[in-house]
């Protein structure tokens, strides 16, 4: 009886060092989430439940975010801010667009036998192209939303180095596309990284 509980005991102890060395470090969680209220809100998100809803979504975000960009090819702070400028170009994370409720206009809708179907998912737009196929979804999470842009990123950031300089060559075939082309709004992209890469981190005690 005393050995079955000892056992127990161990596992349990064994998944609670195994959940903590997966989770990301609470400052990198705090910094994302401060740049994340950089990102301007979608003229959609206006009433009291929408915002209310985006906060909920935004610290998901910052939690995912944070996960990724700790085992990322760059230092944590570029690579979030990469992430986060995608997100902040593509949707302005509106809430409706993550949660998979696109207006008429949005997500690059086209007719398929006379129905309407969203191309793109999720707060990075994330379009079903072959390095996500396995993880994308019509209404994905927002973890898979942050996987796919990460993969989406990593790729360029190897394929498209000698076309542009850091950080657009990142940008750079987001959606499947050439290197030699520009991405969409590509300045504003740089931009919105050089905003959100400058975030202060969040204060600890009175200091920053």
């Amino acid at each position: 009886m005393v050995g079955r509980m000892l056992s127990g005991l161990a596992i349990l102890v064994a998944t609670a060092a195994a959940s903590a060395e997966d989770a990301p470090p609470a400052q990198c969680v705090a910094w994302v989430r401060a740049a994340l209220k950089r990102v301007p809100i979608s003229k959609h998100d206006s009433t009291p439940e929408r915002l209310e809803r985006r906060a909920v979504q935004q610290e998901a975000f910052a939690v995912e975010i944070a996960l990724v960009s700790e085992r990322a090819p760059l230092p944590a702070r570029q690579w979030a801010s990469l992430i986060m400028a995608t997100g902040s170009i593509e949707s302005n994370f509106d809430s409706a667009v993550v949660d998979g409720r696109c207006l008429n206009h949005q997500c690059d809708p086209h007719l398929v036998k006379g129905q309407r179907v969203f191309r793109a998912v999720g707060a990075f737009q994330q379009q079903r192209v072959a390095h996500v196929d396995d993880v994308w979804s019509s209404t994905p999470t927002i973890a898979q939303q942050v996987e796919m842009a990460d993969r989406s990123l990593r790729r360029s950031l190897g394929r498209c180095k000698a076309f542009a300089a850091f950080p657009a060559h990142v940008f750079r075939a987001y959606g499947g596309g050439s290197c030699s082309w520009e991405a969409p709004r590509e300045a504003e992209r740089v931009a919105a990284y050089v905003r959100l890469v400058g975030t202060a981190g969040p204060k600890q005690g009175g200091s920053t």
